[in-house]
């Protein structure tokens, strides 16, 4: 079985809030696409962008 992995390599607090925002405009996108469809895939997404969003950012939690 082969595992996928997300590789996050953060230089400076610069390189850090730009990757924070990023992530945050991604999770917001797939929230508002989850909200407007429902669709159960949109739900799995949106909680991958919660999680990858709670590794650059341990104080972010996000509960569906």
């Amino acid at each position: 079985m082969e595992a996928a992995y997300n590789v996050l390599h953060v230089q400076d607090d610069v390189a850090l809030r730009e990757e924070i925002k990023q992530k945050q405009d991604e999770f917001l996108d797939v929230y508002s696409l989850y909200l407007k469809t429902g669709v159960s895939w949109v739900r799995d997404e949106l909680r991958l962008k919660a999680y990858e969003l709670h590794l650059l950012d341990p104080s972010f939690s996000f509960q569906i």
